[in-house]
């Protein structure tokens, strides 16, 4: 059990991967989604883009048409308020499960990134446009209809900001830094919402993906070279860059990196080939793997890579190529302890 703030939640028990067990795999949804799947704070139901509509996936009830959405691209599913936020072609726009009482957030165009503080009402927001031929990326702050809105930080113009992210006192977000619309981040901050604020995050070497542990105190970063094969690594390490190791089974590229909600577990995708992808679990500690699957992606592209999220409660992952970037079919992974 966790006390945020006033809120008292009940939080999955700690669990290693010998303690689990993977007892079913099935695809959810034959459309090709685009934008990640996004879980409802009771573990219970997902949301996500396909064919110019917004859905709503339940485990117990299946999928739900809730509105119209164009080019939807990231999706975000917020604790305390239970509304949806998406980005539709760089539009912020938020809305309850059901569709109704939908609304225009006003902030700069085009937005590329949200995510919602998961224990207060305010939703930050990466807004990104080209300034003198070079690309400017600012971070905003915005509850859900607009009525308050303040700039928060400002990155240097030609570098852009990337893998947003809160820390759980919902005081202080991560992002990285990466020049103009490369992929690799060289830069780690964190900033305080409230005031100016910032600290530089070690960053020992380049990272295509950097995770924040749902504790606070630990990142998982895919580095190396993503571009060619057995040039990657899944490494954890503490916030402050100390006790680095590898967490992946061997080199090679990674994608789909993400914490369990305990913050004790991180999965990934390997990727072989054009078309092929071993998704697995590892402990944090470094004490074992889990094999969950052998993913035969429905696109040939070697460049796409593979999104994953975690339930909530723990029991359930979600993955496909729908990053946003690339469009695929969702998966259900189906986790029970032994």
């Amino acid at each position: 059990m966790a006390v945020v703030g006033c809120e008292v939640r009940r939080t999955p028990a700690l669990e290693s991967t010998r303690q689990l067990q993977v007892v079913g795999v099935r695809r959810i949804m034959d459309r090709p989604a685009l934008s990640p799947a996004a879980w409802s704070p009771d573990s219970q139901a997902l949301a996500y883009s396909s064919d110019q509509r917004l859905w709503v996936y339940t485990l117990d009830r299946g999928e739900k048409d809730i509105a119209p959405a164009e080019a939807v691209t990231a999706v975000a599913w917020s604790r305390p308020l239970n509304l949806l936020a998406l980005i539709d072609r760089g539009i912020v726009w938020t809305l309850r499960p059901d569709g109704t009482d939908r609304r225009r957030v006003p902030l700069p165009e085009p937005a590329v990134e949200l995510a919602w503080a998961p224990g207060s009402d305010r939703l930050a927001v990466v807004v990104r446009h080209p300034v003198d031929g070079q690309i400017r990326t600012e971070l905003w702050l915005v509850n859900h209809d607009g009525g308050f809105r303040r700039m928060v930080t400002r990155a240097p113009v030609g570098r852009a900001m990337r893998d947003l992210q809160w820390f759980p006192d919902s005081l202080y977000m991560l992002y990285g830094l990466s020049a103009g619309r490369e992929q690799a981040m060289t830069e780690l901050w964190r900033v305080r919402i409230s005031y100016p604020d910032r600290q530089q995050i070690l960053l020992p070497a380049p990272a295509a993906m950097v995770r924040l542990a749902p504790t606070g105190r630990y990142l998982a970063t895919v580095g190396g070279d993503q571009g060619a094969e057995g040039g990657g690594q899944v490494v954890l390490s503490r916030v402050d860059g100390s006790g680095r190791f590898a967490v992946a089974p061997q080199a090679g590229r990674y994608t789909g990196l993400a914490w369990s909600p305990q913050g004790e577990k991180v999965v990934f995708a390997q990727l072989s080939g054009a078309a092929r992808a071993e998704l697995w679990m590892a402990n944090a500690d470094g004490s074992g793997h889990l094999h969950l699957y052998s993913y035969l992606m429905e696109y040939t592209d070697p460049g796409m890579g593979v999104a994953i999220a975690w339930s909530p409660d723990g029991r359930h992952l979600v993955f496909g190529t729908n990053t946003g970037a690339s469009r695929g079919p969702i998966w259900l992974v189906t986790l029970q302890r032994r």
